[in-house]
């Protein structure tokens, strides 16, 4: 379904503002929000062109690697980018699965 992947298009392009405007005190924060949401975004709009599911599937793994980072990476005190970060992975995580699990289940047509 192209809206899910779409929807994680945009979720992808806000990683990299949010990388700009919630977290520019902690440059590792940063660079792993803009590096995370260029991922996603570019693997959304290929997604958005392709039927395989194999696409969707690794949306979704970067949807839970930025669901997992701020347990990895050293937040200090930016509350804001760790809140943003779970958000946003759980939202990827969740449409990138529910779009290829979508993609997956296959059209018969009686012969």
């Amino acid at each position: 379904m192209k809206a899910l992947s779409w929807t994680n298009f945009i979720l992808g392009l806000w990683l990299i503002v949010a990388g700009f405007v919630l977290s520019t005190a902690a440059r590792p924060v940063m660079s792993e929000e803009i590096i995370l949401g260029i991922i996603i975004a570019v693997l959304a709009a290929i997604s958005a062109g392709r039927q395989a599911a194999g696409v969707s599937w690794v949306v979704a793994l970067a949807g839970l690697w930025t669901l997992i980072a701020p347990a990895v990476i050293n937040y200090g005190g930016l509350a804001a980018s760790r809140t943003n970060d779970v958000t946003v992975g759980i939202i990827v995580l969740i449409l990138g699965v529910a779009d290829a699990v979508y993609r997956r289940a296959p059209v018969r047509t009686p012969a």
